[in-house]
């Protein structure tokens, strides 16, 4: 059977966490060079990772745990004092563990127990007393008690006396809880008295009190039989003033109950004598309203009968005078229709016989097949069904005809870096839209693949030109178009920003950053003192037909973010009423896209203000990670591959950093710093020296530096171009190490 065979998961797990902190500490006494050390804490730890089943503290999950917390408190601790704090803490372990890991509530005081020796914990500070925790029977009690003051500056001074308190008032406290604030409100007094010993006879006395124990003399004694022979006689007298008080009373209630029978039974005859007359008077009211009735309705047959006689005359009389009307308009339509049919008959023929007889529109008519850029355009119509323009044509046609002229489709074309444009035979500037119309790439009429297609050819266009493109670009333009709402899910500087702008020039809309959204009027616009209205880029987005992008969704007001649930359904006839009165209708371009540093469930290590966003924003986005993208940046830094590789080993020990804290990594490498460095190269602004200073050194502690250089000298050889960089990189930290700090 192996070593570890007889351990369970948690117990190897914690076991592995234990190497890692001997493997750190062995570092740190190689890393100062200092043989004055005391080592001692290190062959310690050393013998209780060969032999556990040494270890005084069960389980070994919770051993660990102190150990760390020892060895990262540098307050309170030094690499010579380690040891030291260890055997404080099996010497304490079990006075709060009597039971060892069945110990009642054994998970909470664990917690509490490892909380002793952070910076501020009792243990770390020299408060802790075990015979003042005996006095409590709830350990959990005594960690609170201590906690409440032992911030104070004075608060070692006051352990003793506390204790002497403690001992003193115990056996009248029956109930924990009550014990635990009495000696909360005596340590408070005590951290601001003179005199502590006057405030513990003081509150002692207090307490003996309460318990019924004072001290009396004899002379007190017999004045107080006194004062109960007093009111022992003044007792007599009270009865028999209650004794005629009750005489009195019962008279008064026999009184009292037959005046209440006499008034009732006044109060019933007049009651009865009402309703009779109520209803006589209902029924003389009906008999009167349904007289009323009867000769309203002979009134209203008369005059009935003299209206419709009225009305059909009138009627009668107006219908004559149409037809007469209309028989003259007839024949006048049907003269004018002969003259223009007789007209177009000759000017149809003037016209043949003018093509048949001119040789230059024959010519013209017959080079029109060889026009190359009508062929051009007739090529790129073919791309979309005539389904599709027929769709289009429709949409256009309806936004852009004015009276007495209709607008036709001369070419629909899709130009590499701008969106599908309708041409019409009328110059643009005679029809103006205030409202742009529908983008052929975001018409769900046209089948998604085709639309798709061009988008992605555009696209490849554009990287033959020197373009970068983020890896997830598909997914998320993809998303946009089949108009769904992408939550672009990523850490500060990946390029999310720069996505959207690269979105918005091939789908050739435009693209306005609205930023986080902290009230309800940052969408809706509001209603000035004035009257007017105070339009939003929100509301412009909404009506126009633009991307809206909402940059650090996760940094908004929770209560406002809600209204955009109002806005992210895409329903096709959507509208909505803004504050001006104006129901807006949704335009078809317009598209919502979100972006933040977190998954929306709230704040985390790198980004602790954030909000969670509320669950139905959350349910009507579609989230999708955009992290750093190496692609992207072997683009950017294909000039000065050293560089790039250095970029690469970099990363990949800020990830391993990260992966081995369970946290993510500070100061890494975001994309936006590639474009920097890249900038500086190019310029030859900055030396490589000031380079690694400003972008990889200056503001990261030695510990943390120190395991960068570590990993990436480990994994160099596989980035030989690296090499160069890497090794000044090595020596600046080195130089650093010797100094003691950071710059």
């Amino acid at each position: 059977m192996g070593l570890f065979e007889k351990y369970s998961e948690e117990d190897k797990a914690a076991l592995r966490r234990l190497d890692r902190i001997i493997d750190a500490i062995n570092y740190t006494y190689k890393l100062y060079f200092d043989q004055t050390i005391d080592k001692s804490f290190l062959q310690y730890l050393t013998q209780i990772a060969a032999k556990p089943e040494l270890i005084k503290i069960q389980p070994i999950k919770l051993f660990v745990e102190v150990v760390s917390t020892i060895t990262a408190n540098k307050t309170n601790y030094n690499i010579n004092s380690y040891l030291t704090a260890i055997q404080n803490a099996e010497d304490i372990y079990p006075l709060l563990f009597p039971y060892g890991a069945k110990t009642p509530q054994f998970e909470s005081l664990s917690m509490a127990f490892v909380n002793f020796f952070k910076e501020d914990g009792v243990a770390a500070s020299g408060l802790f007393n075990d015979a003042l925790m005996s006095t409590f029977k709830d350990k959990h009690n005594y960690i609170e008690f201590m906690n409440s003051f032992s911030y104070a500056r004075r608060a070692s001074d006051c352990i003793k006396d506390l204790l002497q308190y403690g001992l003193n008032v115990r056996p009248f406290f029956i109930d924990e809880d009550t014990y635990a604030a009495n000696m909360k409100m005596v340590a408070q007094k005590m951290l601001k008295a003179g005199n502590r010993m006057d405030i513990l006879k003081e509150e002692t006395k207090k307490v003996e009190h309460m318990a019924g124990i004072y001290d009396i003399d004899e002379a007190d004694v017999a004045k107080t039989e006194q004062q109960l022979l007093k009111a022992s006689s003044m007792l007599n007298s009270t009865l028999d003033i209650l004794e005629q008080a009750d005489h009195k009373t019962r008279q008064l209630s026999r009184i009292m109950k037959d005046t209440t029978e006499t008034i009732q039974e006044i109060s019933k005859r007049e009651t009865d004598l009402i309703a009779m007359r109520a209803q006589n008077a209902r029924e003389d009211i009906n008999t009167a309203y349904n007289q009323f009735l009867e000769e309203q309705r002979q009134e209203i047959n008369l005059q009935k009968d003299i209206l419709l006689g009225q009305i059909f005359q009138e009627a009668e009389d107006k219908l004559n005078e149409l037809k007469t009307m209309a028989r003259a308009v007839t024949a006048s339509a049907n003269t004018e229709l002969v003259r223009i049919n007789t007209e177009a008959s000759s000017t149809m023929e003037k016209i043949n016989h003018l093509v048949r007889n001119d040789e230059s529109l024959n010519q013209l008519l017959a080079k029109a097949d060889e026009n190359q850029e009508l062929m051009d355009r007739l090529t790129k119509l073919e791309i979309l069904s005539n389904q599709n323009i027929e769709a289009i044509t429709k949409s256009v046609e309806a936004q852009s005809a004015v009276p007495g002229q209709v607008p036709t489709i001369a070419t629909l074309a899709l130009q590499p870096g701008s969106s599908a444009t309708v041409s019409d035979c009328t110059p643009a500037e005679i029809l103006p839209m205030d409202i742009p119309a529908t983008n052929p790439l975001l018409d769900s009429s046209v089948p998604f693949r085709q639309r798709f297609d061009l988008v992605m050819a555009e696209k490849e266009r554009r990287i033959a030109a020197g373009e970068h493109f983020h890896k997830m670009f598909d997914d998320v333009i993809t998303v946009l178009m089949e108009n769904a709402n992408p939550y672009l899910i990523g850490p500060s500087g990946c390029g999310k920003t720069y996505m959207v702008k690269q979105i918005a020039s091939i789908l050739n809309l435009d693209f306005i950053d609205i930023g986080y959204i902290n009230e309800e009027y940052d969408l809706l616009g509001f209603q000035t003192a004035t009257g007017s209205y105070s339009a939003t880029n929100f509301y412009r987005c909404y009506k126009y037909g633009k991307i809206a992008f909402c940059d650090e969704l996760d940094n908004s007001n929770s209560r406002a973010t809600v209204k955009l649930n109002s806005f992210l359904a895409n329903g096709h006839d959507a509208c909505y009423s803004f504050p001006n009165g104006e129901n807006v209708k949704r335009h078809d371009n317009f598209r919502i896209i979100a972006a933040g540093n977190t998954t929306g469930n709230g704040a985390d290590a790198n980004y602790n203000t954030r909000e969670k966003i509320e669950e139905s924003v959350q349910q009507r986005f579609t989230p999708i990670y955009v992290n750093y993208d190496n692609a992207v940046e072997k683009k950017i830094l294909e000039d000065y591959e050293s560089w790039y590789q250095f970029v690469v080993l970099f990363r990949m020990a800020t990830d391993a950093w990260g992966y081995q804290n369970d946290c993510s990594a500070p100061g890494i490498i975001t994309t936006r710093d590639t474009a920097r460095i890249k900038q500086y190269l190019d310029n030859e602004s900055l030396t490589i020296d000031k380079i690694l200073d400003y972008e990889f050194i200056q503001t990261k502690d030695m510990e943390y530096l120190a395991f960068l250089s570590k990993h990436m000298g480990g994994r160099v050889t596989a980035y030989p171009a690296a090499k160069e960089i890497y090794e000044l990189f090595a020596q600046k930290v080195e130089a650093l190490r010797k100094k003691g700090g950071i710059r």
